[in-house]
């Protein structure tokens, strides 16, 4: 299963503020893509081997900067978080 998601922040600082929002250990674990336009600043976080974590799930739910996050197994969305 995977777990991708999409957050806006400030480009300068994403290593910092992943880290806080997701955890050291899990951001270690996570493949980060970075896009910055004029207007806005945005990183595609995904987890390509998701285990379970309901702590985090909560997180991505209840923050105002998550874009989009969603569970896929084998291509297909099985869960859109947000």
């Amino acid at each position: 299963m995977k777990l991708i998601f999409e957050i806006k922040g400030d480009e300068r600082r994403w290593e910092v503020l992943l880290k806080d929002f997701i955890g050291e250990k899990l951001y270690e674990k996570a493949h980060v893509e970075y896009d910055a336009t004029a207007k806005n600043h945005q990183a595609r976080v995904q987890f390509l081997e998701y285990k379970n974590k309901p702590e985090l799930i909560n997180k991505l739910k209840q923050s105002d900067n998550i874009i989009s996050a969603y569970l896929i197994d084998n291509k297909k969305i099985i869960e859109t978080i947000k």
